[in-house]
């Protein structure tokens, strides 16, 4: 623990040293012109000093680590990931630096047990144990970031703001009440420092992409009592896509403040806005009238000057802590998120002639137009307490908490219609297509307001030295009102109870076994029927069983975890049939399951050599026993290292990594899908080196698909194909003071 001079003098600052030091002895300054001293100095053990304070054992900034000592993502709990009942990855601040991880998208891509489906350039989603991951939350808080339809998802979102990202996987309505039994996702932001620091990058890449990031942490009193942090970030430049430009600037800032040594308050602000130019609006044709597959250079793109689907993601927060001198704490936070959303997009569909790349009507490739726009806020509020209680001798641990919020959303939607009949040339993507007026055009108007409110509590019981059981459950209300085109629905769920259950035996100090239950249900108001109106909500639950090991003082953490889900009244596709908007339409369906494994290895071998490595595989079946999610593989293994050499090499970090995952497909006449496609399984090699200059500068050179691998990214939807990146490279120039 460091303190400025002019708080604790120079020697209570030594007497703190020689304690963190193990009382070790020292030389004690001598005056000037004391000869003697300075030719027979003399060894004085200086009393000890103890120094009390708050170590945030949570986060990974500044460690160095690919795991954490503790983690609070499944039940608001600190616990370590060996004390966990629930599959967790944590993706921390190095990790993510070394493997330039520079988007939300990025990390989740490379997080065991997380499939991402690529649409087009703007929509990712998200998927673990085979069902869709929306269930999203900032520093534990849950908030609906929308869907990809309306391009208001998470992928694209800057990670410099963030310390760690946490993955739960399974059921998490313990404290996020609703969402798919899949996996949460907490996007955890800095924190001030109390002492200063700065950091900032420059990196240039591929396709003229360059990246600039400046971080600032600095106290504004002498003490540190009160101290503020800022990170901006802007990226610019092409990509492998023929005139797609992405782009984004993003920035964050919080003040923290301690009004009394054990209150702490803070205030912040993060804005994220996405601009791209020339943005996608799914595939390329996929299928030739003859029934033969299309193949096209992966930089093929029929998006005009004119397309664009823009972004833009505002955040305001408010907190307060007061920890007590009895181990307890209260803890209360205000959110509040807006998003806006502007889309003018142009795609292709049809299946032209192989021989000519056009086509007579019905065939050919034809032009299919849209735009949309809309804007959502939430307001979210909430508190919680937690801490140790004795009971029968033993110690045990509690938490308790509430939280409510509102979210009102409109948009105006201009459905998808034929742009125009004269067929274009798949082959050189001809002729270009002006901007439709849609100026002109009758718009679908939707407003939405939601309702949510709850109470949750957790308790860790110590039942012997190796056993603890966690026992938990919320009570959540839901409240929908919707109106679609003047078509009004109002949907209510009072007291709806969600549990949680977990048991860990400590078999040893390195190994524990655990089993736990978990619940939640889904609001599924992304989804209409046939007549427009909101399904009512899925019910999800999550058995699991596991076995976790923790080496080396906890710098290294494993497990294996079996997994069996239910989900009830799961949306389901309704192939050719769409809403009184032109969406298309669910209905609701039993008996959705999924069974599978994963394995999960994160931390350090030994000094300088860190490591992340996962495999996952699950089976699973819709409601009518026909593969569910067959989009996206059922099996996916990763691994990724980095080393330090030693001696007087230790200025070089080597490290790389693989990323392999199984087969997907489309079948045919399913879904949006009328001839199917298939994507065989692949691989992705990646490389990574860093050379020091200084202890405060470095160069780092990152070079992903080393082989230059083609594989789609999806393939089928709505009969069309799209591919991932070729080659390519990223150099970095990292400063930090």
């Amino acid at each position: 623990m460091n303190a400025p001079r002019s708080v604790l003098g120079p020697a209570v600052a030594a007497a703190i040293f020689v304690s963190a030091q193990g009382a070790r002895a020292a030389e004690p300054a001598q005056p000037q012109g004391d000869t003697e001293a300075k030719t027979a100095p003399q060894e004085t053990t200086l009393p000890a000093v103890t120094v009390t304070g708050r170590v945030d054992k949570l986060t990974t900034e500044g460690t160095g680590s690919y795991t954490t000592d503790e983690t609070a993502a499944a039940t608001r709990l600190p616990m370590s990931l060996q004390e966990t009942p629930q599959s967790v990855t944590v993706i921390t601040r190095q990790r993510m630096d070394d493997q330039q991880l520079n988007s939300v998208q990025g990390v989740l891509e490379n997080t065991t047990g997380v499939a991402g489906y690529q649409s087009d350039s703007e929509r990712t989603s998200f998927y673990s144990r085979g069902l869709l991951i929306n269930n999203v939350q900032y520093d534990g808080i849950p908030t609906v970031v929308g869907n990809i339809v309306n391009g208001s998802g998470i992928g694209s979102l800057d990670t410099a703001f963030y310390d760690r990202v946490e993955v739960v996987r399974g059921a998490s309505g313990l404290l996020t009440g609703t969402g798919n039994p899949s996996a949460a996702i907490n996007l955890v932001r800095k924190r001030p420092t109390r002492e200063f620091s700065a950091s900032a990058s420059l990196g240039a890449g591929s396709w003229d992409t360059h990246r600039e990031m400046a971080d600032v942490s600095t106290p504004l009193t002498e003490d540190g009592r009160i101290r503020a942090r800022i990170v901006g970030t802007y990226q610019d430049g092409h990509s492998y896509i023929d005139n797609y430009k992405p782009q984004r600037k993003s920035f964050y800032g919080i003040v923290e403040a301690d009004l009394t040594p054990d209150t702490t308050v803070s205030l912040g602000y993060d804005y994220q806005d996405i601009t791209p130019k020339g943005s996608t609006w799914g595939g390329l044709p996929l299928w030739f009238s003859d029934s033969t597959q299309a193949k096209y250079p992966r930089s093929k793109n029929y998006a005009q000057d004119w397309s664009h689907w823009n972004n833009t993601l505002k955040t305001a927060f408010a907190g307060i802590e007061h920890r007590f001198d009895n181990g307890w704490n209260i803890r209360a936070v205000a959110n509040q998120y807006r998003t806006e959303y502007d889309a003018e997009l142009l795609g292709l569909i049809g299946r032209p002639d192989r021989a000519t790349g056009l086509g007579s009507f019905p065939y050919g490739a034809y032009t299919v137009a849209l735009a949309a726009e809309g804007r959502s806020r939430q307001n979210t509020f909430d508190v919680m307490a937690s801490g140790p209680f004795e009971l029968l001798g033993r110690q045990h641990d509690l938490v308790v908490g509430a939280t409510g919020s509102r979210r009102t959303a409109s948009q105006e939607d201009i459905a998808p219609f034929y742009a125009g009949f004269a067929p274009v040339n798949v082959y050189d993507l001809s002729p270009a297509y002006p901007r439709p007026d849609f100026d002109a055009m009758a718009s679908i108007p939707t407003r939405t307001r939601i309702k949510q409110s709850g109470v949750y509590s957790a308790a860790r019981f110590s039942l012997a030295e190796p056993l603890k059981l966690i026992l938990g459950g919320r009570f959540s209300n839901y409240e929908i009102d919707d109106n679609v085109s003047g078509t009004s629905l109002h949907y209510k769920k009072s007291s709806e109870f969600t549990p949680y259950a977990g048991l860990v035996y400590d078999i040893d100090k390195t190994y524990s076994a655990y089993v736990s239950y978990t619940g939640i249900f889904n609001p599924q108001t992304d989804y209409r029927d046939s007549r427009g109106n909101v399904l009512t909500p899925s019910k999800g639950k999550t058995k699991e069983i596991g076995l976790k090991g923790a080496y080396m003082d906890g710098r290294l953490n494993a497990s294996i975890a079996l997994f069996d889900t239910e989900l009830d009244n799961a949306a389901q596709m309704i192939a050719g049939t769409y809403t009184p908007g032109g969406a298309q339409a669910y209905k609701g369906a039993d008996g959705t399951k999924s069974r599978g494994i994963e394995l999960d290895l994160q931390g350090e071998l030994a000094r300088g050599w860190n490591i992340y490595a996962g495999i996952a595989h699950f089976t699973a079946q819709a409601g009518g026993g026909a593969r569910l999610n067959s989009q996206i593989p059922r099996t996916t293994a990763q691994l990724f290292t980095t080393y330090q050499l030693p001696g007087e090499w230790n200025r070089l970090t080597l490290g790389g990594g693989v990323k392999w995952q199984s087969r997907f497909y489309q079948a045919p006449n399913t879904g949006t899908s009328s001839l199917g496609g298939e994507q065989h399984s692949y691989a992705l090699v990646s490389l990574v080196a860093r050379y020091a200059f200084t202890k405060k500068i470095n160069v780092a050179v990152n070079l992903n698909n080393v082989f230059d691998k083609k594989y789609a990214l999806q393939k089928g939807d709505f009969d069309t194909v799209g591919y991932g990146a070729p080659r390519n490279v990223m150099v970095t120039l990292n400063y930090r003071y």
